[in-house]
């Protein structure tokens, strides 16, 4: 027979047993103990210098001093010396004025199991709680449904100056918040770092209408009665969305008898029809681009731009006077692409223009990609370019303030090998106006040279 009990090692009173008060008192001191247990501290490691009899702590992993040896144990101070018992999963404790009961589960204390939920301290699923979060979940999902029916979450707040809402952490730091926070209005700000926030979207308490303070990034499309719902959609404060006589959609098509916009402008691309485009050139050859606006009275502008793939060759017109039955008269525009200021100031219209310096060229409209050479003075090659003009003019002199020539130009054209050579002398009179001795062209001058377009017939030149 053992002579201690098997899950509390209390000793037993064996037969013929001398003094046995002695066995009988060493078994209720561990009762003492071990029977509604009150703590001085869990997991203690250092003993007290004075500890007072009866006193109980349960030891934590790495005890010292007189409780060396003794990890995991209740230890009680009793008769003068310490008193040890091993825990054992099950045991139960509670520290000294506290009113939770916390069990040993064989590794850590952990809070009991309690029936009455009313009026907890707080709640700690798989974590603990504190005093500011008193309930507490540590889990990989938390699940709220319905007993029957639908089921709310509600964040209750005292006044309208307090703060309701749901905050998102990353590292225990705040990302992300939505709720309603200083004020009623139901906003969402983000933050980088949990210190600096930026409201991105906020909705008024009294109308709804939301508010995006730091702007409005759309990555989808706008569809409803927000925006227009057609070419012809003239309702006020509506957004006007592309395609229904907007920017890059097409325009609305106006011809003999149509209803005419009397608000706004529209711009887009648009073909060619009669009674807005009669009057431009070629127009059964090409797409253009217009812009209409109108007034009540039914009177239409626009600007036409005809397409080509050299540029030289696109043009623009400007009309005016057309109403829903007659059409627009179109005037031509002058621009870049197809003049050119020449070497003494004046405007000139222009296919390829090569400007010869004695430096180097320029191409100010319709470059050729052409190359250049100097040779020696005021003579000079130019690579890689087509014939000069055969109709209109091909050479632009400069000239002084009187009106005569600085230099007398020569040109010679090689079609073998497309160069262009170029002589540049004194002007000498004799009996008329004549090269000289070789002479460069000066400095901040050049001489205009015109050459064919290589994608115009000469009949447009």
């Amino acid at each position: 027979m053992s002579e201690h009990s098997s899950r509390l090692s209390l000793p037993f009173i064996m037969p013929s047993q001398a003094q046995k008060h002695v066995t009988h008192n060493e078994a209720l001191q561990i009762l003492d103990m071990m029977v509604q247990t009150v703590v001085e501290a869990f997991d203690a490691t250092d003993p007290p210098s004075q500890p007072t009899d009866g006193a109980t702590w349960a030891l934590g992993a790495s005890p010292t001093a007189g409780w060396l040896g003794h990890e995991h144990h209740l230890a009680t101070w009793t008769n003068g010396a310490w008193l040890f018992m091993p825990l054992q999963e099950g045991f139960m404790a509670v520290e000294r004025g506290s009113t939770e009961i916390v069990i040993w589960d064989g590794t850590i204390w952990k809070p009991a199991e309690i029936s009455e939920a009313s009026n907890l301290n707080g709640v700690g699923v798989n974590t603990g709680f504190d005093t500011t979060n008193r309930l507490s979940v540590s889990s990989q999902a938390t699940l709220l449904t319905h007993e029957g029916a639908g089921h709310q979450v509600k964040i209750n707040k005292a006044t309208d100056t307090d703060t309701a809402s749901l905050l998102f952490q990353t590292d225990w730091s705040g990302r992300a918040e939505m709720g309603t926070s200083g004020s009623d209005a139901f906003s969402i700000k983000v933050s980088p770092d949990g210190a600096s926030w930026t409201t991105g979207l906020q909705f008024d308490a009294s109308t709804g209408i939301p508010n995006a303070p730091e702007g409005l990034d759309v990555g989808g499309s706008l569809s409803g009665t927000a925006v227009t719902q057609g070419n012809m959609d003239t309702t006020e404060g509506r957004i006007l969305k592309v395609g229904d006589g907007g920017v890059l959609g097409d325009a609305v098509q106006v011809s003999g008898g149509a209803d005419l916009h009397t608000r706004g402008l529209a711009c887009g691309n648009y073909v060619a029809v009669a009674s807005v485009t009669d009057g431009l050139p070629e127009t059964a050859a090409y797409w253009h681009s217009l812009m209409m606006s109108s007034r009540e009275n039914g009177f239409l502008s626009g600007i036409a731009i005809r397409n080509a793939a050299n540029l030289a060759s696109q043009r623009c017109w400007f009309g005016t006077g057309g109403t829903a039955t007659d059409p627009i008269v179109w005037t031509e525009f002058w621009h870049k692409s197809n003049t050119t200021v020449d070497t003494n100031g004046f405007l000139k219209e222009a296919s390829p223009i090569v400007r010869l310096k004695s430096s180097g060229i320029e191409e100010p409209a319709d470059p050729l990609n052409a190359d250049f050479s100097r040779l020696g003075t005021g003579l000079y090659q130019i690579s890689n370019v087509p014939p000069l003009a055969v109709a209109g003019w091909q050479i632009e002199v400069p000239l002084d303030a009187n009106g005569n020539r600085i230099v007398f130009v020569d040109a010679q054209y090689d079609a073998t090998d497309q160069v262009l050579s170029v002589t540049t002398s004194h002007v000498v009179w004799d009996g008329c106006w004549a090269a000289g001795t070789a002479r460069d062209i000066p400095e901040n001058r050049w001489v205009d040279l015109r050459f064919v377009s290589q994608n115009e017939d000469a009949s447009e030149l």
